[in-house]
């Protein structure tokens, strides 16, 4: 077998070896010449010929590939630039507005007498810088996406550093929300507000002529008239203290026991949706207008009393500026 093969690889040897004769007549009279040139070579010169035109076209297509990544990598940095311009402009006003909001919140605080404890610890802007950079020295250590050596663009510092302030500032602002809160809260239990949403006033607090029987008498509330069946609401967060049908006096009426000792009264209702000991928000739908107990037509009679006896006028406190939602 062995002997086979050499002999095989032997003749292939002799054939490539052959020689051939290149003839070369030129036109006119001058001489012709010729050469010789084994088939070894021309497989070698024709095999050269195809690699470098393979080359070539390897190249163009590769050329033209790599221009077109270049025009959308291009685009894309076109974009992005933009985008880091524009962010770049807005950092600048999002300092500013930052800077004017804290200083409206340690005013706001110093109004409502907040605690000092909340101002001292707000850190300096360079505290925040310090932090921000430090925070970005330990992320950037750990960045695949970025070489060694290389850092985050400075705008991503200033962001950051906005960012660390925010956080820093939480206390004051939890500090101020907790109180408004806690006086929202005070606002909503008092009686401040109306108890209907459009109404005609057809009677005030104090000395009148009884519309019933003529003489002269002290009206401790205020007459609200609408359409039957308009919806009465609750001025104040409480519990409703009465809940009473009658056919007498205030007729079907309910009294809501608000904080710091304030009630307030709702009678001549059509029909009561709440009833006695229930809590109630306020805003909260307690009633209906109607015409029950003594009443010449139908009204809501609306009074705010400070204890159970002390009767005062209700406009002063429906006209304070909160709503009833």
């Amino acid at each position: 077998m062995e002997k086979m093969i050499k002999k095989r690889i032997d003749q292939v040897k002799e054939k490539g070896h052959q020689r051939l004769t290149v003839l070369l007549i030129p036109h006119g009279f001058d001489k012709s010449f010729h050469f010789q040139i084994s088939i070894f070579t021309i497989f070698f010169l024709v095999g050269l010929l195809f690699a470098i035109v393979g080359i070539a076209v390897l190249g163009i297509v590769r050329y033209n590939n790599t221009r077109i990544q270049i025009n959308a990598l291009a685009s894309v940095y076109g974009k992005y630039f933009d985008e880091y311009i524009e962010y770049s402009e807005k950092l600048g006003d999002i300092r500013d507005d930052f800077a004017s909001l804290n200083e409206n919140l340690q005013e706001v605080h110093s109004l409502i007498d907040g605690e000092s404890d909340e101002l001292l610890k707000l850190p300096d802007e360079s505290d925040s810088e310090d932090l921000a950079a430090t925070e970005l020295k330990v992320e950037e250590a750990v960045d695949k996406d970025l070489m060694l050596g290389r850092s985050y663009l400075s705008e991503i510092y200033g962001y950051r550093s906005v960012r660390v302030s925010m956080e820093k500032n939480k206390a004051l602002v939890d500090s101020v929300f907790n109180f408004l809160d806690s006086r929202y809260g005070i606002m909503n239990s008092l009686p401040f507000g109306e108890p209907l949403l459009s109404y005609n006033l057809t009677s005030y607090y104090g000395m009148r002529r009884s519309p019933t029987f003529g003489y002269m008498e002290f009206h401790d509330g205020v007459d609200l008239a609408n359409v039957p069946g308009t919806d009465i609401t609750a001025t104040g967060d409480g519990r409703v203290y009465r809940a009473i049908y009658s056919n007498r006096g205030y007729g079907n009426h309910i009294v809501i026991a608000h904080a710091n000792g304030y009630y307030s009264l709702y009678g001549h209702c059509t029909s009561l949706k709440v009833r006695e000991g229930e809590y109630v928000h306020k805003g909260q739908r307690i009633a209906t207008v109607g015409a029950t107990g003594n009443v010449t037509g139908p009204h809501l009679h609306y009074e705010v009393w400070i204890g159970e006896s002390n009767r005062t006028d209700p406009m002063d406190y429906m006209k304070v500026g909160f709503g009833q939602y």
